[in-house]
């Protein structure tokens, strides 16, 4: 399974228990490990390309609907990098 599969497999395992204790927070998983909860996407991708670079890595806003797909290919970057 690669790394991406890997973190949407635990996310979804972890799913109930996140959105018991951080609804609508945002989370990072890398290599299918759980990383943090962020209060909000700037701070998780940041803290998500300071520890691992281009990735790849999963970040979920916890418990929101599916509304925005990115291709494979975005990379983000710091806006002052």
């Amino acid at each position: 399974m690669n790394g991406l599969n890997a973190d949407i497999a635990s996310f979804e395992r972890m799913r109930t228990e996140l959105e018991e204790r951080h609804l609508l927070e945002w989370v990072v998983f890398h290599h299918g490990q759980f990383v943090n909860v962020y209060p909000d996407f700037d701070a998780a991708a940041s803290d998500a390309i300071d520890r691992f670079d281009t990735g790849p890595f999963l970040i979920r806003q916890v418990g929101a609907p599916p509304k925005i797909h990115l291709t494979g290919g975005m990379v983000f970057t710091r806006a002052n990098a």
